[in-house]
């Protein structure tokens, strides 16, 4: 078993305690474009597909020295190489990310650190995280360029620098917008003076903008929907018969990294969820016009649903979610869906019910109070293994 280093390269310029790593390795294993870096005394392992090179890495017996660009606890490999070597020696090097801030003279202790290579960096998880954040720093792939996040933040009021092929002698610094064709290893920053902080995670039914004859699930009963869903930070929900986007938008509100699909067929219903979800700054909802059957096959596979309306498509829509390890969640308010939506989730995982009443105060024209009963509802959940 080869002793093993991971080491960061920097920009391109080592650090002396990497440069005597790499000039005391019997092996170095590095990307072709740091190849340059290595004494030719040592053998040279090509940073190429990781079960291969593992395999590579493997086979030696002294010590070798994994070259990975910027520093190694920073989107690097690192994690790959504890997994399968067990605990390894790491010697940090200067990330493309530290050089970026100096060459603008930033500081980066608050920054939200994004990187769009190799992983699905959504759009909607770019944009809250930008709303949300005084400093947004995103290493870009050919996928997530600069001129793919200056495409998604043009209208709003940040500033933005790039940072192209940092360290380099082909290094550039631009400032602004930009509709060029920037390296793929760029780096993005984004500064808002004034971030977006919520005032309520769980707006109160006057906040949202309505309309007649488009429905809206009561505040109190929003709670326990959103409690009974149990969503996390990284969850896909589907949204269906979102009216006005009310659970949308609450369950957007308390996860923006979350990724949500609002579904409704009413046009009256779709405008309302997108002035919703513009009104209280978010960005990680896709709205669906259409039937819900007609729509979810599109969708990704969720982690949640919820379904507050479904026009006669029930049982078809939760046959379509039994392929999902989904968590479940569906109100009823007539005794009609109540019938149907129990005899079909009642032996699946989990099943539990909840009868919600909910009476409001209400002032009267005599200066007198009484508790005003609104319409119950029956809350139904389920989840399969997640």
């Amino acid at each position: 078993m080869p002793e093993i280093i991971v080491a960061g390269a920097g920009t391109g310029s080592l650090t002396p305690e990497v440069q005597e790593a790499v000039l005391s390795a019997d092996a170095v294993c590095a990307s072709e474009r740091f190849k340059f870096l290595i004494p030719r005394a040592a053998k040279f392992i090509p940073l190429r597909k990781f079960a291969g090179t593992f395999h590579e890495i493997d086979r030696e017996s002294g010590i070798v020295v994994i070259l990975v660009s910027g520093d190694p606890g920073l989107f690097s490999l690192l994690p790959l190489v504890k997994e399968r070597y067990g605990q390894v020696r790491v010697l940090p090097g200067i990330s493309s990310l530290q050089v970026l801030c100096a060459r603008v003279g930033e500081t980066w202790s608050d920054a939200v650190i994004l990187s769009g290579h190799g992983r699905n960096l959504r759009a909607g998880l770019f944009l809250n995280t930008v709303e949300r954040s005084r400093l947004v720093v995103l290493f870009c792939d050919k996928k997530c360029s600069p001129k793919w996040a200056c495409g998604l933040l043009r209208g709003m009021d940040v500033d933005v620098v790039i940072g192209e092929n940092l360290g380099s002698p082909d290094e550039r610094i631009i400032t602004g917008f930009t509709e060029c064709d920037c390296s793929a290893l760029s780096l993005v920053l984004v500064r808002n003076a004034h971030p977006y902080v919520p005032e309520n995670i769980h707006p109160r039914d006057s906040e949202f903008i309505r309309a007649e004859g488009v429905v809206m699930t009561n505040e109190c009963v929003r709670s326990v929907i959103l409690g009974r869903l149990n969503m996390r930070r990284d969850s896909v929900l589907w949204d269906i018969g979102a009216g006005t986007g009310s659970i949308s938008v609450c369950a957007g509100l308390e996860f923006p990294e979350s990724e949500i699909h609002a579904v409704d067929y009413k046009p009256q219903a779709v405008k309302l969820i997108a002035k919703n979800a513009a009104k209280f700054r978010l960005h990680n909802i896709d709205i669906h016009s259409g039937r819900a059957l007609e729509v979810i096959g599109s969708l990704p596979e969720p982690s949640h649903v919820f379904i507050g309306g479904s026009e006669g498509e029930l049982a078809g829509i939760l046959e379509h979610i039994l392929r999902f390890p989904a968590r479940v969640v569906v109100a009823c308010v007539t005794l009609e869906t109540l019938t149907a939506a129990y005899s079909i989730m009642k032996n699946w995982p989990n099943f539990e019910a909840v009868h919600v009443s909910v009476s409001a105060s209400k002032s009267l024209t005599n200066a007198s109070t009484l508790m005003k009963a609104q319409s119950p509802v029956t809350i139904l959940s389920a989840s399969f293994a997640l």
